[in-house]
């Protein structure tokens, strides 16, 4: 009792925290869901039976909380409408509508799909999440957000794994998860809040991970007045002057590849990227200026073949290409072309 206390008040106090400073983030508002949820599921067998089921459905949303916080604080472009958004509401509402209708006593496969299953797909949605916060690391261009990769993975992973396990198969001790609880939710939140420059700081929308030169860029650390005034400089005109030889269309491009092209470290180019051009993934920056040229060349060549002009800009198949260029222009590369071919046939270009 006095370990489940003690992890309610550092939720509680967390929750105050985050809902009066970043209500506003989509990501702080999906944290403070997780910690209204973790609540639930550390008083879950103390409370009274008549408000057990709010509890017990509060916890059930435990695992697509956590797929949601890592789709918008980790994800390039959080993916909420798809497949695994439909698997993850499904672990949620299934046990919830198999309480309503009395699952345990209809039996058969209505008890299945209620209640058997929805224990096996957390687990696969758990499992998704974990690989969205392992997918692009190398990409990432914001040190905090790299940093908490690692902790998120190690600490809510397995706090996660833990607790699904102890509650659905009897696995580990169960008097020990409200400890587990409150040291995962303080070093998340801590790396969340860190210097008022973590991810809850950092992603406000799916907008925003658009990375437009005017986006603020990170302020991670402080630079020396050498850096600023000298190699700083020296770096950015570097980077400029490789990129207009058109380096970008290197095909599998990544960003070892140009830190050797540029002779920096790798952490170095990452800060380079981010401080200097906004830019928060490296994957954004190089479609960026991909999609500018087969964009300019899409108006100037109008004979030329969408597939050659995605191939010489460094895409290797037409489908990644139309996926990049639909992201940046909003159209695809042939409703772009006749968009501006009957602009300049009307004359309103």
């Amino acid at each position: 009792m006095l370990l489940i206390g003690f992890s309610l008040g550092l939720l509680a106090i967390l929750f105050v925290v985050i809902a009066r400073d970043f209500h506003q983030i989509t990501v702080a508002r999906v944290f403070l869901a997780l910690l209204v949820a973790t609540a639930a599921f550390l008083v879950n067998g103390i409370v009274v039976t008549e408000w057990r089921w709010l509890t017990a459905s509060l916890t059930a949303a435990l695992p697509a909380l956590f797929w949601l916080l890592c789709q918008f604080a980790f994800a390039r472009r959080p993916e909420v409408k798809s497949i695994w958004g439909l698997l993850a509401l499904y672990t949620f509402a299934a046990p919830i509508i198999g309480r309503l209708i009395g699952a345990s006593e209809i039996g058969g496969l209505v008890y299945l799909w209620s209640k058997q299953f929805p224990v096996y797909i957390e687990y696969v949605v758990m499992g998704h999440g974990i690989w969205v916060v392992i997918a692009n690391w190398q990409d990432d261009l914001v040190t905090s957000r790299r940093k908490l990769r690692g902790a998120f993975l190690g600490v809510v992973g397995f706090s996660l794994l833990w607790a699904s396990g102890t509650l659905n198969f009897g696995y580990g001790a169960r008097h020990w998860l409200p400890t587990l609880v409150s040291i995962a939710t303080l070093i998340v939140a801590a790396l969340l809040l860190k210097g008022r420059t973590g991810v809850l700081l950092g992603v406000t929308s799916v907008s925003e991970f658009s990375n437009k030169v005017s986006e603020q860029p990170d302020v991670d650390g402080a630079l020396s007045p050498q850096s600023k005034n000298g190699a700083y400089d020296k770096n950015q005109h570097r980077l400029k002057e490789v990129m207009e030889k058109g380096f970008f269309r290197t095909e599998k491009l990544t960003l070892r590849k140009l830190a050797q092209e540029i002779e920096l470290p790798e952490y170095k180019t990452r800060t380079l990227i981010n401080r200097t051009l906004g830019y928060r993934n490296f994957n954004d920056y190089i479609n960026q200026l991909r999609i500018a040229e087969a964009s300019q060349r899409l108006i100037d060549e109008p004979d030329t073949p969408v597939l050659n002009i995605a191939l010489d800009v460094g895409y290797r198949t037409l489908s990644s290409f139309n996926r990049a260029f639909k992201e940046i222009q909003g159209v695809s590369p042939t409703e772009y072309r006749i968009k501006i071919s009957d602009n300049k046939a009307t004359g309103n270009q």
